[in-house]
């Protein structure tokens, strides 16, 4: 408890029983200083007064003169605190709803806590807070890369290639590897590609990073090959890449150089990607698949033109978004999301692949689903190459527990 006697944390909530209640039990877990304030209007006065911004947030959503979600609204955009936890006793959709705005803000959501307030559900999320640490919009805004300062990574070796394992749920076997791009970069560290790649896009420069990451996943798996594992790589592709009309024999060009079967190369297409051109693209995701090579639909679920992409491309794989998987367990509607795309995918025939799993809730709820891979923290987090075979080593006992049953 004494670690956060240097915790700051404000409470908003317009009941004053249960505002009192809430300072209670922060007090009861060692949080060192608080503030109060009975609505948003009057959070804003308080903290534009106090000397010290709090560390965390602690809010209701129906309040008068203000509400909770114009309070997070302000918070955000005057950077006055950095986590937030909601309190509220409104339904899940309402609480995703709040949740995603937020973090859309730059704020981090250390999670939603149901009312009334209970010690166990309002420590567990004061746990989650790490000090210092910053959201992933606010880290996007930290880095601007040229195009010339991308190629020049790719030069000068910088680039780094992690593979984060694929397993099958019924076994807890590995099936494959999806190749995700780092860039070591020499002054500000490991950094990824959801900081750089949108830049390479624009840049010019994706199809000599694209060529870069297929040159030296195939070697990868050449050489696990050679070792007798036998597994597959998917490899992400760019939209922008699509439309180059030479991409398809390149990728059959090089995994004949290599010496890789195409049967043992994925690759991924963003479901959101937007095709510049649209017959170029459908084109080479034709002649790609007449190729022998896999096609999988990536972060499925976050787009809006889901089942016209699954209408006219023929995909092999679909991989559903982290954001349908991940609370699914605890949140009735992404619940009856994540199983309808999963029954949907094997009505079409195609391998399901759920991303972001977790914790064993995650991995357990899909077993039970159905769903027929698993990727994602709890499986295991991305590792170079030459780190998979120890984590084969290691064990995967968790992950191989029998499937339950629905009943």
């Amino acid at each position: 408890m004494a670690g956060y006697s240097e915790l700051s944390v404000m409470v908003v909530e317009d009941s004053a029983v249960q505002r009192l209640h809430a300072l209670d039990l922060l007090a009861n877990i060692g949080v060192g200083n608080t503030l109060e304030a009975e609505n948003g209007r009057h959070a804003l006065e308080v903290l534009a007064a106090a000397s010290r911004k709090p560390d965390i947030l602690v809010t209701d959503l129906e309040m008068p003169d203000m509400d909770g979600v114009e309070l997070i609204r302000h918070i955000a955009e005057q950077r006055l605190v950095n986590a937030l936890i909601v309190v509220s006793s409104r339904e899940t959709t309402i609480l995703s709803t709040v949740e995603t705005m937020a973090q859309e803000h730059g704020l981090i959501v250390l999670g939603i806590a149901q009312k009334p307030l209970s010690y166990d559900s309002l420590a567990n999320l004061i746990a989650r807070f790490k000090p210092g640490e910053i959201s992933e919009k606010q880290r996007e805004a930290m880095y601007s890369f040229s195009a010339q300062e991308i190629r020049r990574a790719i030069v000068n070796r910088e680039l780094v290639l992690h593979y984060q394992p694929k397993v099958t749920t019924h076994s807890g076997v590995m099936r494959g590897v999806e190749a995700l791009v780092r860039w070591q970069h020499p002054e500000l560290g490991l950094i990824a590609p959801a900081y750089f790649i949108p830049m390479a896009e624009e840049g010019g420069v994706i199809d000599e990073l694209t060529d870069w990451v297929l040159e030296t996943a195939l070697k990868q798996l050449r050489d696990w090959h050679a070792r007798g594992l036998t597994i597959s790589v998917a490899v992400n592709l760019s939209a922008r890449s699509l439309s180059t009309p030479d991409l398809a024999d390149r990728i059959a060009a090089a995994t004949s150089r290599i010496g890789i079967e195409p049967k043992y190369l994925l690759l991924e297409i963003t479901e959101t990607a937007v095709m510049s051109d649209l017959a170029l693209s459908l084109g080479t995701l034709a002649r790609l698949r007449l190729k022998g090579f896999g096609l999988g639909i990536d972060d499925f679920g976050t787009g809006f033109s889901s089942m016209q992409q699954l209408s006219r491309i023929p995909f092999t794989e679909l991989k559903i978004d982290r954001s349908l998987v991940h609370g699914a367990s605890e949140k009735p509607h992404l619940h009856v999301m994540l199983q309808s795309t999963i029954e949907m995918g094997k009505k079409l025939h195609l391998t399901t692949v759920a991303e972001g799993v977790e914790n064993p809730a995650d991995w357990q709820l899909i077993r039970l689903l159905g769903c027929d891979v698993a990727q994602g923290f709890y499986v295991s987090k991305p590792v170079p190459g030459d780190a998979l075979a120890g984590w084969l080593k290691q064990g995967t006992q968790h992950l191989r527990a029998p499937r339950p049953s629905i009943g």
